[in-house]
């Protein structure tokens, strides 16, 4: 900081105060005081000035698993959120397994963020509302039962009402579900509450379905792949209707019906966002978005 300060001819404090953003600092002494740290390649450490002034402009977002269509799309939504706070995100990953998001999750603690979003978690709801004593938190995609935590969830039995009643009106009576993962408890209720038959791999669909719900963008490309392979032209077989939001070229074919992603990490942020400015003891948000049902090729009406 001194070298900047000699190079742009001011002092070390002035120095400190733009790189601070303070506003009391005219243009003419900012921008060259911004001159000179780009002359000198000079980057502050954002860690040191948040500590100094009691937060670090960081948020931890802890992701189930990062290969996951649909933790990519929170995290765009929790992305477009974050500039709202001025924060910036450090991601890390359990890999889909719940000890290392457990591992996971006290590292981010330790870097001591303002907050951390936690995206489709698999941990105990004990280990999330134990680390929301210390720490903002709120999670997207599930939730959990804690006095302390931000929950921002789809509504999975409205998402499954609408897929099943689409497929009926179509003329769909024999509908199987596909649960290849992990998934929300209250997902499978909402399958077993609207009479769905549920397999638990793809090559287990029955001969007898004229329509398949899969749970989850793999799983709806895997049902894809095995109904295909199977000899079942979709839809003029089967129809696919996917709970989710499938990747690339595949998003524009198929039937999805879910909560749209991004947007439950925008309200994720969001919440986060107001926790941080109004301390851990701020009274919980829970918030429930509803689903959307696309309509592409992959649904037609029963053959008779």
């Amino acid at each position: 900081m001194e070298d900047v300060a000699a190079r742009a001819g001011v002092s070390r404090a002035l120095v400190s105060l733009v790189m601070r953003g303070s506003p009391k600092v005219g243009r003419e002494r900012r921008e060259a005081v911004l001159e000179a740290a780009r002359e000198l390649g000079y980057r502050p450490n954002m860690m040191a000035r948040g500590l100094a002034a009691g937060r670090t402009g960081i948020v931890g977002v802890l992701l189930a698993d990062l290969h996951d269509p649909w933790c990519a799309a929170v995290h765009d939504g929790l992305a477009d959120e974050a500039p709202r706070g001025d924060v910036r995100l450090l991601v890390s990953t359990g890999r889909g397994r719940p000890a290392r998001e457990s591992a996971a999750l006290d590292d981010l603690l330790d870097l001591r963020p303002d907050g951390v979003v936690l995206v489709g978690p698999r941990v105990p709801a004990a280990d999330i509302d134990r680390a929301a004593a210390g720490c903002p938190v709120a999670v997207a995609g599930r939730s959990v039962r804690s006095g302390r935590v931000d929950c921002v969830t789809g509504d999975d039995a409205a998402a499954v009402a609408h897929a099943v009643e689409q497929l009926k009106a179509l003329g769909h009576r024999v509908i199987a579900c596909l649960d290849v993962g992990p998934r929300p408890s209250s997902l499978r209720r909402a399958c077993e509450a609207a009479g769905l038959t549920t397999v638990a791999g793809a090559d287990e669909l029955p001969a007898s379905a004229t329509a398949v719900l899969a749970l989850g963008d793999t799983t709806g490309t895997a049902a894809l792949t095995a109904l295909l392979r199977a000899g079942r032209r979709v839809p003029e077989d089967v129809s696919l209707v996917v709970h989710g939001d499938p990747p690339g070229a595949l998003s524009a074919q198929v039937t999805t019906v879910a909560a749209p992603a991004a947007e439950l990490g925008r309200l994720a942020m969001a919440a986060l966002l107001d926790r941080i400015r109004d301390g851990v003891s701020a009274e919980p948000r829970r918030v429930t978005v509803p689903p959307r049902l696309d309509e592409r090729a992959t649904t037609a009406p029963v053959r008779r």
